[in-house]
């Protein structure tokens, strides 16, 4: 699960937990080239990239998160019914900050 948090949540956040390194990160300052690493990604039906996706920097480019479509036959998984509840299905949960 992904966390897209406004700046307003940021601030309570470090309201709440002014130090340590959830703190650090949340201070450290947006890459300014972000958005230009951003938009050089080649999107298709199979690979996205959110408006504010995160860009990790290297000394000669950067990693752009992205999502890539898999369906449900390539990952050895049966289609879903549509008597199904998708919403009872136990998946993994984290957050990315």
């Amino acid at each position: 699960m992904w966390f897209n948090l406004k700046d307003t949540e940021v601030r309570e956040i470090l309201a709440l937990m002014p130090e340590g390194t959830v703190a650090e990160k949340l201070r450290e300052p947006a890459d300014p080239d972000a958005q230009a690493f951003i938009d050089a990604v080649a999107t298709s039906d199979d690979l996205e990239v959110d408006p504010d996706a995160v860009v990790s920097r290297g000394d000669d480019g950067a990693f752009v998160m992205s999502w890539t479509w898999v369906p449900n036959e390539k990952a050895g998984i049966e289609p879903a019914s549509d008597e199904e509840d998708h919403d009872s299905i136990d998946s993994p949960r984290g957050i990315l900050i």
